[in-house]
């Protein structure tokens, strides 16, 4: 078959045989024995020139088309066996959307072109449960979730930042004290979905001398911003958030340099895939930017 496309391409049979270090003679008795294992003619012959059969330039149209997926499937064979093809499950937190997940992805993409993503929002114990049952390869969540059930590494430290109504008096002042919010009603998701962040809080909360009254539960973040919006309460959030806020929420920085939040990245016991190790190397290069004063 490579004789024939060899033909298909240049009709010519000297030339032909010149693409392929071979004899013309080997090249003519090539396509004379796949044309009588096809049982209809390829070529068209005379002493002047050559010339596809209508048979022949179908058959030409698709070999090439099969010898094309199969060099890109050994060159993604290759790349897989390599650690640089194939699909990379990920898990992330709501946390961490804002900030490090997006731009770790496009950079993994642009590094590693032939890896797929799948993208799964989960919490911070689902992933680690994803991860113990081989649902997941790599989990992004906070370091306060994270046990001896998987490997982990610490990614960054985030500043976090209260969420208020536009409305709302409060809104007014460019910088708030932890203690300042001590009597102003929180929204929060549950224990259930947010347990690790609200224990985050809630120890940031007691270095300060109190716990958050909370008023409302919202475990989507949707129905958590808009009850923010309706001056429901107050809510704490990464920085990173700032940027995709609506119109009538504001974020006021907090002074207190313990008001952060610890994200790190996740995956099974045991050396990680080559691919969980290329995207480690895409996320901790992203959160090398990442400025711990957000």
């Amino acid at each position: 078959m490579r004789a024939f496309l060899a033909v298909s391409r240049h009709l010519n049979f000297r030339v032909a045989a010149e693409s392929l270090h071979v004899a013309q003679p080997a090249v003519s008795r090539a396509i004379k024995t796949l044309e009588e294992e096809l049982g209809f003619k390829l070529l068209e012959r005379t002493t002047r020139r050559v010339e596809l059969t209508p048979a022949g330039a179908a058959f030409a149209q698709q070999i090439e088309q099969a010898f094309g997926q199969i060099h890109q499937a050994v060159r993604v064979a290759r790349m897989t066996a390599a650690g640089l093809a194939g699909t990379l499950v990920l898990g992330y937190s709501t946390l961490t959307v804002y900030g490090l997940i997006s731009r770790g992805v496009v950079q993994f993409r642009e590094e590693v072109p032939e890896a797929d993503v799948s993208l799964y929002l989960m919490s911070s114990h689902e992933q680690l449960a994803a991860i113990g049952r081989g649902e997941i390869d790599v989990g992004l969540l906070l370091s306060a979730a994270c046990d001896d059930s998987c490997q982990h590494q610490h990614l960054y430290r985030e500043r976090l930042v209260v969420l208020v109504a536009k409305s709302d008096p409060i809104a007014k002042r460019t910088k708030l004290s932890m203690k300042d919010l001590r009597e102003i009603p929180f929204v929060f998701g549950s224990f259930k979905r947010w347990g690790p962040f609200r224990s985050v809080v809630d120890s940031i909360c007691l270095k300060s001398g109190f716990l958050p009254k909370v008023a409302e539960h919202g475990d989507d973040m949707p129905v958590l911003l808009r009850l923010v919006a309706l001056r429901r309460g107050v809510t704490l959030f990464p920085a990173s958030i700032v940027d995709s806020l609506p119109p009538d929420i504001v974020a006021i920085p907090l002074r207190d340099q313990h008001a952060a939040l610890d994200v790190s990245i996740a995956w099974r016991n045991g050396q990680p895939l080559r691919l969980v190790e290329k995207f480690l190397d895409s996320l901790k290069s992203v959160a090398a930017q990442i400025s711990p004063s957000r």
